[in-house]
């Protein structure tokens, strides 16, 4: 027989447990697991998000998953089939310079009023943390970590610019795919520029010189997009 105060315990872990499983079973919490898997590596393009798995990992009911996915569909970040279910999207090769060729123009334009605003406030602090955040993850060589902060790294970029219709429209979750599944076929030398050129764009918007930070954005972006356009079909999904 318990105790009283083994009793509070017992019913206080039951209660926290509860919360918890609240907490986790939001629809909004599952898109957020699955999006977070694709940014750390979890989860590549190509791979299947099993219903069944995803419950038993999160604790929640299948009606959350299944939201979480429909909407993760909508974003253009996983793919519904009638008969295979779920899996995380594959990019065509069409697909991806489309996506860099809207990126090159929206994140130029993002560098450029991220140095028009960079004085202001916190700014650049913020934006200084974010860039020797994303060089440390490097000198790391942690992928999970290079993931993460370089996309905060974007994320504190477009913040600061200050236009929030701009944050609508930059392809985050499509470019976290590309990322995910072209970034291990690129040669060193070009993971090497990508360095370079970050470090060029932080430099002028730092200093802010919004458009010289405009032009060198646009000039990575392009560089991506013509090392992308040099690898093998195989590396991508068929038309």
């Amino acid at each position: 027989m318990m105790t009283k105060p083994e009793t509070q315990r017992t019913a206080g872990r039951a209660k926290a447990r509860g919360k918890a499983s609240a907490v986790l079973s939001s629809s909004d919490q599952v898109a957020a697991y699955i999006r977070n898997g694709v940014r750390r590596g979890r989860y590549v393009p190509g791979q299947r998000l099993v219903e069944a798995d995803l419950t038993l990992e999160l604790g929640v009911s299948r009606g959350p998953v299944r939201e979480a996915l429909k909407r993760l569909a909508a974003e253009g970040m996983v793919e519904l089939h009638r008969n295979r279910g779920a899996a995380i999207r594959q990019l065509t090769r069409r697909k991806v310079n489309d996506i860099l060729a809207i990126q090159e123009h929206l994140t130029g334009l993002a560098a450029r009023l991220a140095a028009e605003h960079i004085a202001e406030g916190d700014h650049g602090a913020r934006f200084q943390a974010a860039v020797d955040a994303l060089f440390a993850a490097r000198d790391r060589g942690n992928t999970a970590q290079v993931f993460e902060t370089r996309l905060r790294f974007y994320e504190e970029l477009v913040a600061i610019g200050g236009n929030q219709e701009l944050a609508r429209f930059v392809p985050i979750p499509e470019t976290n795919i590309i990322r995910a599944q072209f970034e291990h076929h690129l040669p060193a030398r070009v993971r090497a520029r990508n360095y370079q050129d970050y470090e060029t764009v932080a430099r002028y918007i730092l200093k802010g010189k919004a458009k010289a930070a405009e032009a060198a954005m646009q000039r990575h972006l392009r560089m991506v997009r013509q090392a992308y356009e040099r690898l093998g079909d195989e590396v991508y999904a068929r038309d």
